[in-house]
């Protein structure tokens, strides 16, 4: 899309360079002559365990291979069975047929998207070895409750936090209550790497696993030759060009994080909400982040062609995984996602957002429900 197609068009999300600082950065790691995964990416992988307070961080090229390695480094295998929620984003779900396991759908809670914990239990069979539980758009709300049943069943969790870096619940980071927690640095989240995503975990046992596991199984650092390999792995290491981008990005992350907070305050304040209309909403006294907002919306469809002509452009949820060719199956025992579907869409969330540009989508939105 070109600028002039771009002018007074207001955009669902959108990446935020520190150009000046990513490219004093790059040019450090070019004349490193060492683009390839190396000593930036260790400051970076440093700065986020500092920032979240956990003992070990692992780059991937992606949040989906983050989640694949963390279900293997927690010994995933072929005819396991790993429970997601039903309405999440495929990759979700993808990562666990990587592994060779097979996922299992719960169902999700109406007022806040995050599995639900009721229909998470019954989905539990002998099979189960984990549950991924996605904290949709930063939130974490269920958290301890999904711990405290995996603890009942002895089950593993990697948490999904791909949409909830620096989100928090309580005094904990979302991502840091499980057994592993995984994030994503795609273009539209609160940074940015191009692709890539972390995994994060206090087990140095599952750390070691990670390592091996995402460079070909290798133990320890390469010589380029007579190297010690003694499990099957993959190449899915990061690289200094990503770290540069990354590293830039941290130095304005608190900046960020307030942007975020008064976009979703500020659609909070404004926006009626009745049974027509409702946020879904964010406990920011807890801590929780909204990386975007999303919203309830009968007459979805209509409201999004509406803005559409306003030039605001916002963005439909996914479909429920139920309804996907790859994991078809009835919506019996979901009915949440059946009620749900059709009726989410997130609202313009970006970094970039003016104040008169919040004020415009309110009053947009305000008009097509309720003529004010």
């Amino acid at each position: 899309m070109n600028n002039k197609n771009l002018k007074n068009k207001i955009l669902l999300a959108e990446p935020v360079i520190e150009e000046k600082a990513t490219i004093s950065l790059i040019k450090k790691v070019l004349a490193a002559n060492f683009p390839n995964e190396g000593k930036f990416t260790r400051i970076f992988e440093n700065k986020i365990s500092k920032l979240l307070k956990v003992k070990y961080v692992v780059t991937s090229t992606s949040g989906t291979i983050a989640i694949f390695l963390a279900l293997k480094a927690v010994g995933i295998k072929e005819n396991d069975e790993v429970i997601v929620p039903n309405i999440t984003f495929p990759a979700t779900a993808n990562a666990v047929k990587l592994t060779g396991a097979k996922p299992i759908l719960s169902d999700v809670d109406k007022t806040n998207l995050l599995i639900d914990e009721k229909n998470l239990v019954k989905k539990i069979t002998k099979k189960t070895k984990a549950i991924v539980p996605v904290h949709m758009s930063g939130r974490g709300t269920n958290i301890r409750k999904i711990i405290k049943i995996a603890k009942k069943y002895k089950l593993h969790v990697i948490e999904d936090a791909a949409e909830a870096f620096m989100s928090k619940r309580g005094n904990k980071y979302l991502g840091t209550f499980g057994d592993a927690g995984c994030f994503s640095f795609a273009p539209n989240k609160i940074i940015t790497t191009g692709q890539g995503g972390i995994i994060v975990t206090n087990n140095n046992k599952i750390y070691k696993n990670l390592l091996r596991l995402k460079d070909q199984g290798r133990v320890g650092p390469t010589t380029g030759g007579e190297d010690n390999y003694d499990s099957v792995g993959y190449n899915f290491k990061y690289t200094n060009l990503q770290t540069a981008l990354g590293l830039s990005q941290l130095k304005t992350l608190s900046k960020r994080i307030n942007i975020l907070k008064e976009n979703y305050k500020f659609y909070k304040k404004n926006l009626i909400q009745n049974k027509k209309f409702k946020l879904i909403g964010f406990d920011l006294k807890k801590g929780e982040l909204p990386l975007w907002t999303d919203a309830y919306c009968s007459k979805r469809n209509m409201l999004f062609n509406f803005l559409r002509k306003k030039k605001i452009n916002c963005r439909f949820f996914w479909h429920p995984l139920n309804t996907c060719k790859p994991y078809k199956q009835s919506f019996s025992d979901l009915n949440n996602s059946k009620l749900l579907r059709g009726k989410l869409m997130w609202l313009p969330s970006s970094l970039n957002l003016k104040r008169r540009d919040l004020a415009k989508i309110c009053y947009n939105i305000n008009k097509f429900y309720f003529n004010k």
